[in-house]
């Protein structure tokens, strides 16, 4: 059943009125017309089965059955170095389909993205939402992945809790994720994959000391983005949330 967005605050009693521009891909793109089901859902749990009653430029509709559907899961966060091009968007919408809590981007010293393209991050905020929005919506969460604003390395490092996270770096050799067991933090796990060009050694060094156990993927070296997607879909599985 095809879903779309309702603001929280939207009174679901009588009527609803979608927003101009849920309404337009309803009339315009998906042409749906009256009588036709659809789900609506608030981002925070409240998923409601409604019909079409108008078609407009505000699309209306008639509540049939609301639920509240809760978070299941560990939660997990993910920290991801800045990755040049479209990379970044990949990633949100991946990580949104496999169930990432919290998605938390951050510069460190190998960012590959010059200093032009670091001051225009702030304006992707709005395209990076909507790519989870849309990523919700087609992988049937009842929550979108929240996203974080832009950190540094540093900073999250020295707010990390002890103890709760992995540090992804493709110099470890002792330690591979294969042989850490993730299921006993109930509370949540954070985890933090660089950028291509990867961590420094004192990067590393810095989250060691902060508490995290740095581990890697294994023997390859990964893409940036590979790197990610393989290290979330290994995690989710430990935790159980996959």
């Amino acid at each position: 059943m095809r879903r779309f967005f309702i603001h929280p605050d939207t009174q679901i009693s009588g009527e609803v009125l979608l927003s101009e521009e849920e309404s337009h891909h309803i009339a315009r793109v998906l042409r749906l017309v009256a009588g036709d089901v659809l789900q609506l859902f608030d981002g925070r749990g409240n998923i409601h089965d409604a019909e079409i009653v108008t078609v407009g430029r505000q699309v209306s509709l008639r509540i049939s059955s609301s639920r509240f559907v809760a978070e299941e899961g560990v939660p997990l966060q993910v920290c991801q170095g800045l990755l040049k091009g479209k990379k970044m968007e990949f990633l949100l919408q991946k990580c949104t389909e496999l169930g990432v809590s919290e998605f938390v981007p951050f510069i460190s010293s190998r960012c590959q993205l010059k200093k032009t393209e670091q001051q225009k991050l702030s304006g992707k905020y709005e395209r990076w939402q909507k790519i989870i929005d849309e990523a919700c919506k087609q992988c049937n969460r009842s929550r979108p992945m929240r996203l974080a604003e832009i950190s540094s390395l540093e900073n999250l490092v020295q707010e990390t809790v002890p103890n709760r996270g992995l540090f992804f770096w493709e110099e470890e050799k002792k330690c591979s994720i294969h042989t850490v067991s993730s299921s006993p933090l109930e509370t949540g796990l954070q985890i933090v994959l660089g950028p291509e060009g990867g961590f420094a050694a004192d990067e590393a060094q810095a989250a060691e000391k902060a508490g995290f156990q740095i581990v890697s993927l294994g023997p390859r070296i990964l893409r940036a983005e590979t790197a990610t997607i393989a290290a979330v879909s290994i995690v989710q599985y430990t935790l159980g949330n996959m």
